[in-house]
């Protein structure tokens, strides 16, 4: 091998400066930021909220009671069912699920069905370990695990409101549940 001869002729890239990277830098940068200014959307709220209304008047012309929702402020819906069960059999189910203003989750169930596993699966396999008077009615207070819930029973009819807040948040819904047909009118 023999050793590399210099030419004699100068080379363009010796010339270059650190200004000229620096430069170039802010090129490369400035396109890349337009394309994330172009391309960029801000995150949506993450909980997806639904229209209750047409289920409210399904439910509400086929039930044999009036079916309940909270009218509580700061409410979004996230969940609405009007069906049977596994454990209810063939008897329908009212259910709306919500994410409060504190970013809890409430939900309301009712139904006629009157199988024990019911009781068990709506109530998150809770246990009771109270009896409240909540507007002259006799209301259970189940703890499990997923979240407490509050269970009445009038005429047959079981009304389970559950939920990861507190016995007072509970007890403010359980107070706060109105016919769901007049809350479409308001």
């Amino acid at each position: 091998m023999s050793d590399p001869q210099p030419t004699g002729k100068p080379n363009a890239r010796m010339k270059q400066t650190v200004g000229d990277m620096i430069r170039s830098m802010a090129v490369v940068l400035a396109v890349v930021g337009a394309l994330l200014l172009v391309t960029w959307r801000p995150d949506p709220d993450p909980v997806r909220v639904v229209d209750i209304s047409p289920l409210v008047i399904v439910a509400s012309s086929q039930a044999d009671y009036p079916v309940l929702v909270p009218t509580l402020v700061g409410l979004r819906p996230t969940s609405v069912r009007w069906e049977p069960t596994e454990e209810s059999g063939d008897i329908a189910v009212w259910h709306v699920g919500y994410v409060t203003e504190g970013d809890q989750y409430l939900e309301i169930t009712q139904s006629v069905a009157s199988d024990p596993l019911f009781l068990q699966k709506e109530t998150g396999n809770g246990e009771i370990t109270a009896v409240v008077d909540i507007g002259g009615q006799q209301w259970q207070f189940f703890t499990a695990e997923s979240g407490d819930s509050l269970v009445g029973v009038v005429d047959g009819v079981t009304t389970i409101v559950q939920g990861t807040g507190t016995e007072l948040e509970l007890t403010e819904a359980v107070q706060s549940l109105s016919p769901a047909i007049e809350t479409l009118v308001d």
